[in-house]
């Protein structure tokens, strides 16, 4: 039976910690059977490692969150290139360019960045990529350090034009609430003009919830709502679109029936 991914999740999160149970619970009643926990750092991984052996439907990715790099040390990049060469860990993310809140590190996060991409080459693993602001010093980047299974421009909003240059390099475009929302056009022009072969969805909860829930703390049984919009967007039926972003996820992240 077809079913929902949830791409990027951040479950590790204290704010899912009471009551995780009801949580995933609700999840599933969503039909949502498959999650990707995104751990910003090695101590949430080791939270995620405790979601997955009760929830194996959990996936792992994990990777410096690029407004934490001013504070990360060599100990802790040490303590990554550990933390990824773990089979638990499918993906190394999120990692990225943020210039939104603070350009006086630019050339640091790039740096990072960089450093990221190569170590998920060196363990043969997709990235998952936060980019805002700095989409085409992003491209550049993966244009020049191109990782060689791919990944995810998570929560994409660098427009149609920019998501052509990207695919290319193995990129796939996840869209979460902002797509819901009446006044969203890139988004939906991401989807209306690019391969259903390259799109994912997600929550990236508990931020970002969709228009159903403005003001509310997002969570992973929301993901059908992107999921519904493109189904809208695309004219397909509901099962041909979570059949192939199914097939997208497992492309980037091997056969789910392997990981449960």
């Amino acid at each position: 039976m077809a079913y929902w991914i949830d791409s990027h999740a951040h479950l590790a999160f204290d704010e899912f910690k009471d009551d995780f149970d009801a949580y995933i619970q609700r999840a599933l009643d969503a039909n949502v059977k498959r999650m990707m926990c995104v751990c910003l750092n090695v101590k949430e991984l080791k939270r995620g490692y405790e979601l997955k052996e009760k929830y194996p439907f959990i996936d792992l990715a994990v990777g410096y969150y690029p407004l934490d790099i001013p504070k990360i040390t060599e100990q802790d990049w040490k303590d990554l290139e550990e933390a990824v060469k773990d089979d638990r860990v499918l993906a190394v993310g999120e990692i990225g360019l943020d210039y939104f809140w603070d350009t006086s590190y630019n050339d640091l996060q790039k740096e990072c960045f960089i450093r990221q991409i190569e170590l998920a080459n060196s363990v043969n693993k997709p990235i998952i990529v936060h980019t805002r602001d700095a989409h085409e010093d992003a491209y550049e980047i993966l244009a020049t350090h191109t990782p060689i299974k791919g990944g995810i421009m998570h929560c994409f909003s660098g427009g149609l034009e920019m998501a052509k240059k990207l695919a290319p390099l193995g990129m796939y475009f996840a869209l979460g609430g902002p797509l819901t929302y009446r006044n969203s056009t890139e988004g939906k022009d991401v989807v209306k003009g690019m391969p259903l072969s390259t799109i994912l969805i997600e929550t990236d909860c508990p931020s970002l919830p969709p228009e159903a829930h403005a003001g509310e703390q997002s969570e992973t049984s929301y993901v059908h709502y992107p999921g519904e919009c493109v189904v809208e967007l695309t004219g397909l039926d509901i099962q041909t679109v979570q059949n192939q972003m199914i097939e997208n996820y497992e492309k980037l992240f091997g056969p789910i029936s392997n990981k449960a």
